[in-house]
């Protein structure tokens, strides 16, 4: 269960909720267009939040891009990932082009 706190980092301008089960939220990046599902793992673990993500709406499945202590820690990554993406746009859509990058290198 994500706490009030929780959401409130997810709602606002910066993302688009897409759907909100008991252990995770799935979400758009309103800057990139990118996806994410923050999955909370209820199970005593050392990182209990597991991030999601797929480049574009048509990608069939996420593919794991980190394990974190919180979803505020979670909810950070994206902003830096987004940070990168928007910066280096055009550098990676050659790479990805090229083959030089594949899912989960970014």
């Amino acid at each position: 269960m994500f706490t009030n706190k929780e959401m409130k980092l997810l709602g606002g301008r910066y993302f688009t909720i897409i759907r909100v089960e008991e252990k995770y939220v799935e979400l758009i990046s309103n800057n990139t267009r990118h996806q994410w599902i923050i999955y909370k793992n209820f199970i005593a673990s050392d990182k209990p939040v597991t991030l999601y993500h797929k480049h574009t709406a048509d990608t069939r499945y996420y593919h794991k891009h980190w394990e974190t202590w919180s979803v505020a820690k979670a909810v950070e990554s994206i902003k830096g990932h987004d940070a990168y993406v928007i910066e280096h746009g055009e550098l990676v859509r050659w790479m990805k082009q090229k083959g030089r990058i594949t899912y989960g290198s970014i």
